[in-house]
Order: structure tokens, then C-alpha cells, then sequence
């Protein structure tokens, strides 16, 4: 099955294909497995040395992988074979973990260092030439350490660092405080509308999702009042650009809820531990059909017993499937053609 668009110039549709890939993170390789647009999955489509390949990244349909001991720490794979296009092996902090590119060539890299409560979470520039840089000094130890926490608006890069929202201006690299909350940020998002969501955990305060007007400053407040609802920052935010809905994992009960920035309310999405579910590792909505895939393990101390549950909309549960991967960690949907 594929999908079709048309505009007023075109005469034909053009075919829109589904495919879905799963990254496992593994110590000593990454691999990643394929669904097709029948959701049959077909495991290791790709392999390489890197240790630890800890998630997706996409720019302009190329799709980056990164490593955290590397040897290449970056890798860019063509969508429509997987075949390595790029290799970056300087790195000049440890454990890269996630990148958002702002253009072809350049973008941001947070990483992580130190153990326990010495851990700090950093923020790179990272360009195809020289690699990741050194840490960078306008942002604090304690940037957001998630996917959620990078968000490019135009000529800008929203920064999630800790209870502060910066704002990087991409041409000229300054870096200024725009907002400082109560508690720590947990995502940066962008909704099909085209209005920017911020989302702050409860510790303090309350919990509260927060929208800004085009020059970044406050438009609107919901406070979350369940006194159930914590959304820390370790919830496993995420956000569809085509989407209304803010989708998170509570970590104290393992429940999936969104929030519709239409309707501004919250509502219980999913249990996936009545679907065998014991640990959510990924939640994602997919741009086309809307479909949410919930990714995860069926037992705490084998990681290879993976889940993926895909829900509808409408809450029921699309399919079920098993065996997706030894600790799947993230997943992209690809519109291009792959063979």
C-alpha cells in the first residue's frame, strides 16, 4: 500500500510510501530493523560497528544515526537502501546522544558526562567537517537530555536548558535567555498549526504546557491540576508537527497520555501494560495515518522480549507485534521509497 498526494500542477498523485524503521541500542553494534506499510517487520535491514547508537535524526529526508562510542559517531544513511552516505568520527565531548541539524551541513549535539550526581548534560555544534565540538558556554550542564529539548523555528533554535528557554539565532551563533520558569523544561514542540508548546515538570509547581506568540513570549498557561500528573522530564515527550497532540509516558504509572492544543485538555491515552507492555522505551505518532506506536518490553530483564503496539486514534489497538529488536530506542517514518 502506498499513500498519494496530489496539488493543482500535478497531474498524477505522487506515491507516498510508509515505511517505518527501528533503531535497537545495542553495546557492541547498531542495528536496525523495518516495518513496511502491512506493519511486517523484518529485522537488522542494517548493521555496523558503532557501540550504543542511541537515536534517529532527520534533515531534509537524510536520516542520521548517533553513536555514543562510535567509531563514527555520526553516521548519514540514504533513505531508500540505508547505505552509509557520511561518517563523522571527531567528537570532541563523550556520549553524543542526540542531533538536530538547522541546515545541511551544521546543527546540535547534546551529550552526556560524569556519573551520578556529577552527570552533566551539554550542548555541541556539530558541522560535517569538523565533527562535534567542544562544549558550548552560553548553556548550562543541565540542557534537557532528550530529543524535545532542540526545536528550530526559521533562523532560530529554541534550547531547552534547564528551567530557561534560550534562543540561538542560527546566522551570527548568539545565544540569549528569552524565558526563565518555575521548574525544568520537558519538551519544545511545534503543533500542525504552526504554535510553539512548552511543557514544564511538576516539582516546584505545578506542572504546565505552555504555548508562546511568533516573538517568544508567553501566549497562553495551562496548569495541569491532576494532582496524578507530574510530567518529569524523563516522560518520553513527543510531538508530531502534523499532530495537535502532546504525547508522554507518567513515570510512576507507566499511562499514556496527550494533550490536544486545540481543546487545551489532557486525557489518559493508553495502558500499555494490558498489551504485555511492562516498559515503554518509545511513543510516537505517525504523520500520516495518526497512528500511535508504543514501543517497549515485555519483561524488565529481557530486552530482547520487544513490543510494538500500535494504537488508532480512537484508542483501540491496531496491532500488536513481537519481537522487533533487542531494546528498540527509537523509530522513524520514512515517506521515501525503500528497496
Amino acid at each position: 500500500m502506498a499513500f498519494f498526494s496530489c496539488s493543482e500542477d500535478s497531474k498524477e498523485p505522487e506515491p507516498i510510501y510508509d515505511n517505518s524503521f527501528i533503531l535497537t541500542f545495542e553495546s557492541d553494534k547498531t542495528t536496525i530493523g523495518h516495518l513496511n506499510e502491512k506493519q511486517e517487520f523484518t529485522a537488522k535491514v542494517y548493521e555496523s560497528l558503532n557501540e550504543n547508537t542511541i537515536s534517529f535524526s532527520e534533515f531534509d529526508k537524510q536520516l542520521f544515526l548517533v553513536s555514543q562510542n562510535g567509531p563514527a559517531y555520526v553516521a548519514k544513511l540514504n533513505l531508500e537502501n540505508l547505505n552509509s552516505e557520511m561518517e563523522i568520527t571527531n567528537s570532541k565531548v563523550t556520549s553524543p546522544s542526540y542531533l538536530t541539524m538547522f541546515s545541511e551541513t551544521e546543527g546540535l549535539m547534546i551529550s552526556t558526562g560524569g556519573r551520578g550526581r556529577r552527570r552533566t548534560y551539554n550542548l555541541s555544534y556539530f558541522d560535517v567537517t569538523n565533527g562535534i565540538g567542544e562544549k558550548i558556554d552560553e548553556i548550562s550542564t543541565k540542557v534537557l537530555y532528550a530529543k524535545s529539548a532542540l526545536l528550530v523555528d526559521n533562523k532560530n533554535v529554541l534550547i531547552a536548558d534547564d528551567k530557561e528557554l534560550k534562543i540561538l539565532d542560527i546566522d551570527n551563533k548568539s545565544i540569549k535567555v528569552q524565558l526563565t520558569f518555575e521548574d525544568a523544561i520537558c519538551g519544545i514542540f511545534k503543533d500542525k498549526d504552526n504554535i510553539i508548546w512548552l511543557v514544564t515538570e511538576k516539582r516546584t509547581g505545578d506542572a504546565k504546557i505552555i504555548s508562546l506568540n511568533t516573538d517568544y513570549s508567553i501566549k497562553e498557561t495551562v496548569t495541569v491540576n491532576d494532582p496524578t500528573l507530574n510530567l518529569f522530564k524523563t516522560s518520553m515527550f513527543s510531538m508530531n508537527k502534523t499532530s495537535n497532540h502532546i504525547y508522554w509516558s507518567e513515570v510512576a504509572t507507566g499511562l499514556v497520555y496527550r494533550f490536544n492544543t486545540e481543546t487545551k485538555t489532557i486525557e489518559e491515552f493508553a495502558n500499555p501494560s494490558t498489551n504485555n507492555i511492562l516498559l515503554t522505551s518509545v511513543i510516537r505518532e505517525h504523520p500520516i495515518t495518526k497512528q500511535v506506536y508504543v514501543l517497549g518490553f515485555e519483561d524488565f530483564f529481557d530486552t530482547e522480549k520487544s513490543v510494538l503496539i500500535i494504537y488508532n486514534q480512537d484508542k483501540t489497538v491496531f496491532k500488536t507485534i513481537k519481537n522487533v529488536g533487542n531494546s528498540p530506542i527509537d523509530i522513524y517514518f520514512s515517506n521515501v521509497k525503500y528497496e
